[in-house]
């Protein structure tokens, strides 16, 4: 039986990070356009168990504001009822053309304010 390969799941929370955002009603495409990008600057996996290929992993996301720049983004992973995985990923703000940190846009805070508290 084939195991899924660890390096996919980098993909999959990737996805799972757009997909939060636009259930926030924050575009990821939008804030490109406005001049900011969410780097990862840091990504942490503990794998504590393995998908087989055809099962369904259920995610498990939150998100919170770190300071001004940066978000975090920590994730469980299930597959059923069984957690094979917990993540967390740090992004930090930038300016597209300075490729500079600077202050997440204030409708950005303020979404996410809203779901950490």
């Amino acid at each position: 039986m084939q195991r899924l390969h660890h390096g996919a799941y980098v993909d999959y929370l990737e996805v799972a990070r757009i997909e939060m955002l636009r259930d926030l009603g924050v575009s990821y495409a939008q804030l490109e356009e406005e001049g900011f990008a969410l780097p990862v600057i840091r990504l942490n996996i503990e794998y504590l168990g393995a998908a087989s290929y055809d099962e369904l992993v259920k995610f498990e996301t939150k998100v919170k504001c770190t300071g001004p720049v940066r978000i975090r983004f920590d994730y469980e992973l299930f597959v059923n009822e069984r957690r094979i995985a917990c993540a967390f990923v740090d992004l930090a703000c930038i300016n597209i053309e300075t490729a500079r940190p600077t202050r997440m846009p204030e409708d950005l805070m303020a979404q996410l304010r809203e779901v950490s508290s």
